[in-house]
């Protein structure tokens, strides 16, 4: 069988970003890998990936808001321009000059419309505030007006909890915390039409809906009265996300539907060996389900999102 895989979660180290850093002082850190459109296209022919969605979710509020607006322009159009010179294998979500939102409203504009970007990536929060708050009220609903996909990264904290890595831990449970909240502050049901990607199959949220459904639902910690209808009818509330697969194998398979998972890669962060292993272990255990199981999180749930991939006719992909 051969078959594409399309990966959601490639992200590119942005040369205007970091020309503006070194421009400002500010040391760029010795882990950060190298990465140009060749470099990730080695990576991904290694590693058996037919085409990525290239994104930088990128906080940019170490800058004033008149600095950080033409930066996200200047990302976004460099992401553009990756995909003009690769368009059989690039495509991209275009970075926000959040937190103002009225910012955020114009360069939505330009990147959807005039860059033809395929989505938005947002972080989950910015200086403290989640997707939730008020101030995000007219860029959600632009959003969902267009039925954009959203790809949603989770801040990376820098200090070290208990000791550990935080890129490895601290990330999957901001993003719970941020679909949490936007559940209690019912962001998916006032925006149904926005389709989120949660990286990292979405932290812990498949794994605790029962424990958000009952965030959502008590106004006193575990006092009121609930029946498990009630509970099953919150946890449907939350059947809109899509997952990716990156970084975290294991048995998302058996706990969403698989029409909501993609595949995600996080391209250039792994190395080659553990890229690699990430496509063999999802797929094979997609494929220990189904042929159908397989082919929708290799391509067919992207596809869905991204119709133009599909006129793409993307068939040059791995055996199996």
């Amino acid at each position: 069988m051969n078959y594409p895989v399309i990966d959601v979660h490639h992200h590119i180290i942005s040369t205007s970003l970091q020309a503006k850093q070194r421009e400002l002082g500010i040391t760029i850190p010795s882990f950060m890998p190298k990465w140009t459109p060749e470099i990730g296209i080695d990576k991904m022919d290694h590693a058996g990936i037919t085409y990525s969605i290239l994104s930088a979710p990128s906080d940019l509020t170490f800058l004033n808001q008149t600095d950080a607006n033409p930066m996200a322009r200047s990302i976004n159009e460099e992401i553009a321009s990756y995909i003009e010179r690769h368009p059989e294998r690039y495509g991209g979500f275009a970075t926000m000059p959040l937190p103002d939102a009225e910012s955020a409203l114009h360069e939505v504009s330009y990147a959807l419309d005039e860059l033809n970007l395929d989505g938005i990536a947002m972080l989950t929060s910015y200086q403290g505030k989640y997707l939730s708050h008020p101030d995000y009220k007219e860029l959600l609903m632009e959003l969902n007006r267009r039925k954009a996909v959203v790809f949603l990264h989770p801040i990376l904290i820098k200090e070290h909890i208990a000791g550990l890595n935080p890129a490895l831990l601290e990330g999957t449970f901001d993003t719970t915390r941020a679909v949490t909240t936007m559940a209690v502050h019912r962001i998916f049901e006032t925006y149904p039409d926005i389709r989120f990607i949660l990286p990292h199959t979405g932290g812990m949220v498949p794994y605790i809906k029962w424990r958000i459904a009952l965030a959502v639902l008590q106004e006193q910690f575990l006092q009121t009265e609930l029946t498990g209808e009630i509970i099953d009818e919150e946890i449907a509330k939350l059947s809109s996300l899509y997952y990716d697969s990156t970084l975290n194998l294991g048995t998302i398979q058996k706990l969403v539907d698989p029409s909501r998972i993609l595949f995600g890669a996080d391209i250039p962060w792994p190395s080659d060996s553990i890229l690699k292993l990430q496509r063999e272990s999802v797929l094979t255990e997609a494929l220990s389900i189904s042929s159908a199981n397989l082919m929708k999180i290799a391509y067919q749930n992207a596809y869905t999102l991204f119709p133009r991939l599909e006129r793409l006719k993307l068939m040059d992909g791995v055996e199996v």
